[in-house]
């Protein structure tokens, strides 16, 4: 969430009329961990004078550019996929981040293709997430679609700020190679869903 809410405002503040638009994959994650965690960056920041945060948007403070200058979160439904059609900003810069985007809906991310279309305009798609489902278009960014993006998987131990004790805990109590361990510890994809009695790796 802090490597989202750099990259918003990174984003707004290097190009004048920047779009940017993010989701997640439920509107409680959207609004109370998202959007809070964008807005204390943004306050934190020097530039933070240059618009102004609502609990949904940050907007440009510069005259006549409320609408062209901003950063939405944006939720969506299976039944509204279509909160991202639409969007262009010929000539400058648009950025669209999904946060736990193991539970975006892949109608969500078709409609996003579609609109990310623009001629001559600087496009960033970013997907942030918790490999916690081994279907749907997250999990295919890095498998039959990893041709078409740049992908990163994080194992917990190896970075700052977490509780390697614990870590280890998981580790020893399920196993290295269990589902738990793989998604909470190993940033790696289950071996099996949610729907399934027997593991793709046993078969």
């Amino acid at each position: 969430s802090a490597l989202i809410s750099m990259v918003v405002k990174w984003g707004f503040d290097t190009c004048d009329d920047c779009r940017i638009v993010f989701t997640a994959n439920t509107e409680g994650q959207l609004l109370t961990k998202t959007m809070p965690e964008i807005t204390k960056w943004h306050n934190l920041s020097i530039t933070k004078d240059w618009c102004k945060a609502t609990a949904t948007a940050l907007i440009s403070n510069a005259p006549g550019h409320e609408k062209s200058w901003r950063a939405d979160a944006v939720t969506w439904s299976v039944h509204n996929t279509e909160a991202f059609a639409g969007l262009h900003n010929q000539g400058k810069r648009i950025i669209v981040i999904l946060d736990e985007a193991s539970g975006v809906h892949a109608k969500v991310w078709e409609v996003i293709l579609g609109a990310l279309t623009d001629e001559d305009t600087e496009i960033i798609w970013l997907a942030f997430g918790n490999p916690t489902l081994n279907t749907g278009t997250f999990r295919e960014l890095f498998g039959k679609l990893r041709n078409l993006w740049k992908t990163k998987q994080i194992d917990s131990r190896t970075v700052e700020g977490t509780n390697k004790k614990y870590l280890d805990e998981i580790i020893e109590t399920y196993g290295v190679d269990s589902d738990i361990a793989k998604v909470r510890v190993r940033g790696m994809f289950p071996s099996a869903s949610s729907m399934q009695f027997i593991p793709g790796d046993m078969v």
